[in-house]
Formats: C-alpha cells, sequence, structure tokens
C-alpha cells in the first residue's frame, strides 16, 4: 500500500497526479514537503524533484524516501489517505495521471468508466480508445469555452496550468532579486478562496534605510495559477475591479507599462498613524498582471523619502511576469 500512496502522494507534489481540490493538494504537498525536508536525504530528494518534476530518477527517490516514512508513520499514512480519498489498506493498483483514474479493473475517465479486458488484445483495443475518448473530451471542452486547442497564448509561448510545485518554484527567492531585498517569508502555498485556481504567496523585505535610519520597505508576491487563461482572464479582471489591499484603503489607478498579457497599476497611501503603525505609514504600489493560466498580484511599499519608487516597483513585478512566462513555456 505504501507504494503506491507515496507515489500518488509524490505525483500530487510535482503536478502529474490531478483531478483533486485545491485544499487537497495543498494539505498534500504541505505534509510531503515537510516529511521529505526532515531528513537530509528527503531533503536532496525533495530539491531533485522540484527542480526536474519531470526526471525520473528524481521521482523514485522522493517516493523511496516518503515511502520509508510512511512505514514508520502509521498516522501520516492515514493522513495522507485520508486527504487522497483512498484506502490505508485498500489502494491496489491506483494511478493517478492527468485526471485520469485507474483503479483494479476500472479506468475513469472524467465522467466515463471503463472496465480493463482480460486478453492482450483486448488491452490494445482500450488503449487506443482511451486516446480517441481523451481527444473527444480535451477538444469538446476547448470548444464549449469558445477556443480552438492551441490557441492559449502567453506572449508567442504556450499558455498552460501550473501545478502547486510550480507555481513555488515560479515565485522568486531573495537570490532572483536585487540585492537589496531579503527574505521576509519564502514562498509558500496560500488560500486564494477560488477552487479553480490554486495561489502561493511570498514576502520580502528592504534593506535599504530611509533618512531617519528606518527599514520599512517590503514587497508581498501573491500567485494565482489557473486551469486555462479564460478563467484567468477572468480572475484578473475580478481583482483589478475589487482593487482590495492589506491596508483596506480605496486605490487610485495609474498609467503603466503593460507587463505579461495585460496589467494593471495602482496606488494608495497610509497616513493615519492612530490607526497604524509608524513602519507601515507611507505610499503603496499595487501591480496585477496575467500571464498566460496565471495571475500575479503586488503589494510594494511604503514608499517614504529616498527609499522605494515606482521604477523598481515597477522592475520587480517584471521579474515575476518573466518567470511566469518561462515557466509556461518549460510545459
Amino acid at each position: 500500500m505504501e507504494t503506491d500512496l507515496a507515489a500518488l502522494a509524490v505525483g500530487v507534489l510535482t503536478g502529474a497526479a490531478t483531478g483533486f481540490g485545491q485544499e487537497t493538494v495543498a494539505a498534500v504537498v504541505r505534509m510531503v514537503r515537510e516529511r521529505l525536508a526532515a531528513t537530509p536525504r528527503g531533503q536532496a530528494a525533495l530539491d531533485g524533484v522540484e527542480a526536474e518534476p519531470g526526471d525520473e530518477g528524481a521521482r523514485r527517490e522522493a517516493e523511496t524516501v516518503l515511502r520509508e516514512a510512511l512505514r514508520a508513520d502509521q498516522r501520516l499514512q492515514q493522513a495522507l489517505a485520508t486527504h487522497l480519498n483512498v484506502s490505508p489498506t485498500h489502494m491496489t493498483n491506483v494511478v493517478m495521471v492527468n485526471g485520469t483514474k485507474m483503479r483494479g479493473n476500472q479506468i475513469t475517465l472524467g465522467p466515463i468508466t471503463l472496465h480493463k479486458p482480460n486478453t492482450t488484445a483486448g488491452l490494445l483495443g482500450l488503449a487506443v480508445s482511451l486516446v480517441a475518448v481523451a481527444a473527444v473530451l480535451v477538444y469538446g471542452v476547448l470548444r464549449l469555452a469558445g477556443e480552438e486547442p492551441g490557441n492559449d497564448e502567453a506572449g508567442g509561448a504556450k499558455a498552460r496550468a501550473l501545478s502547486v510545485a510550480e507555481v513555488l518554484r515560479t515565485l522568486p527567492g531573495a537570490t532572483d532579486l536585487p540585492e537589496a531585498w531579503e527574505t521576509a517569508r519564502a514562498a509558500h502555498v496560500g488560500m486564494s478562496g477560488n477552487a479553480k485556481c490554486h495561489n502561493a504567496e511570498a514576502e520580502f523585505e528592504s534593506q535599504e534605510r530611509d533618512s531617519s535610519g528606518a527599514s520599512d520597505l517590503r514587497v508581498r508576491y501573491v500567485m494565482y495559477a489557473c486551469p486555462d487563461t479564460a478563467i484567468a482572464t477572468t480572475g484578473f479582471a475580478i481583482l483589478t475591479g475589487d482593487g482590495s489591499n492589506p491596508a483596506d484603503r480605496r486605490e487610485t489607478a495609474f498609467p503603466s507599462r503593460i507587463l505579461g498579457d495585460e496589467s494593471a497599476a495602482s496606488s494608495y497611501k497610509v497616513d493615519d498613524e492612530f490607526m497604524a503603525a509608524p513602519g507601515d505609514v507611507g505610499s503603496y504600489l499595487t501591480w496585477r498582471a496575467r500571464v498566460g493560466t496565471v495571475v500575479i498580484e503586488m503589494h510594494y511599499g511604503p514608499a517614504r523619502d529616498d527609499v522605494g519608487s515606482e521604477r523598481e516597483a515597477e522592475e520587480l513585478m517584471r521579474i515575476v511576469c518573466d518567470r511566469a512566462r518561462e515557466a509556461q513555456a518549460r510545459g
């Protein structure tokens, strides 16, 4: 049982196993990452599978380490089985690949359930049928959404949905930003409140000082990964129209260079020292952009005196937009 459960859990981490809800994916990814990171060998396996999700050797190593952990920790085994909705004692021959579930002698492809034949000729015929059914389903979904296959574009590159692991890797680390920035909170899975898109967040602090010697400038990224460009476009419109920010202040739009496929920039001020901490008082800039299937929201501030600028904020947003485009192009 541990073999299948470990493989399925690692598949969720890499994005190979799909068809699970956002909360399930977030919980499984968190548990797998935490358990693998608990030992030097596990951390190395985690680094390998996150750097190359499609590498078979990296995947097998992560599965091996997790399998050993599951044998030693029945509570972890039960927790993963519960989240993945499988039995910890009857999970045999269960595989999830891009939304197709194979359990025992049944194969489920979306709303269609087929029974595996017992003969070699029958299996070959079923394989051909599965390919045809999958093609029809995918084409039908695209047609229903008003899109032809292959028309999801992200700046000239094929747009595609990103897995949770890919989103975490797409958010920048401190070394991806200018030297003045340090990590305040590393990339982690967030809760988007939208079951269609999963998200991750990261926050950084500037080490630059203003005239008083204070260093309060921060930048916070929230990245939403959606299943297709249509949902991402709708999400971008909602975020832009809503204009909500951590300070709950009214935003004022200002003209800016287009980043990604579409973007919008705005500003707001926090000037009430009685209602806000001194370190939060100042001007803030917000950028929102869509890059293919990914929507990015960035909050930057407070900008005071000679610390912080619109130019720097735009560059920080451009870095993440470029990373989102590159991540989708790698597919």
